[in-house]
């Protein structure tokens, strides 16, 4: 329940975000053709089943092509968790567990998207579907008595909802848009949610 209202809370932040976000200028239309885009911002990654979650940087890069004045195809890729490594949480209520002091978790999550984007630079919504990449933390053994921690990965299927807006600031326009992604677990991660606001320079060609 912690996790949930704590994600529901991330949620309504990003909103306020964006709502408070200034309109931008007259210019809504936005050239056709090739553009590529930039940014960064901060999300919350939450793994439930796990019970490990993390506020942390995130990176966004994207590409696409604008059809026209209200519609664009992009992919998109992103990275959430960043410095999410710490001792495993699953661990800490087992009592005399050897391994807790040497094993850890993380929540780096790396997604890659295939997504439309809908609406005017004013406000637009931008759903996507794709795949992820999970970052698990490993012990392998090196030798006979030296095991070594490293990071190993599994793709899992992604899917994410974007919404945004231009922001006028002469000369350098940027985009504001809050963000909620969904990656499916596998063998060694369970699902996890990614909740965050992100500003991105976006370059038409």
């Amino acid at each position: 329940m912690h996790s949930i209202c704590s994600r529901l809370a991330g949620i309504l932040a990003l909103a306020a975000a964006i709502a408070a976000a200034p309109r931008a200028q007259a210019q809504s239309a936005e050239p056709r053709g090739f553009f590529v885009g930039i940014g960064g911002g901060v999300s919350f990654v939450d793994e439930p089943r796990a019970n490990s979650s993390h506020v942390g940087e995130s990176v966004h890069l994207r590409a696409g092509w604008r059809l026209g004045p209200s519609t664009a195809l992009m992919l998109e890729g992103s990275m959430h968790g960043l410095g999410s490594t710490a001792p495993d949480s699953a661990l800490s209520g087992i009592p005399d567990t050897p391994a807790y002091d040497h094993f850890t978790r993380t929540l780096e999550t790396e997604s890659l998207l295939a997504s439309v984007q809908f609406g005017s630079a004013s406000f637009y919504v931008r759903p996507g579907v794709g795949v992820a990449r999970h970052a698990f933390k490993v012990l392998r053994p090196l030798a006979t008595d030296v095991v070594i921690e490293a990071t190993s990965r599994e793709t899992v299927p992604a899917a994410a909802l974007t919404v945004g807006r231009r922001v006028a600031i002469p000369g350098l326009p940027l985009n504001v848009e809050g963000a909620l992604g969904w990656s499916g677990g596998e063998d060694s991660t369970h699902p996890r949610w990614a909740a965050g606001v992100q500003i991105a320079r976006v370059i038409h060609f």
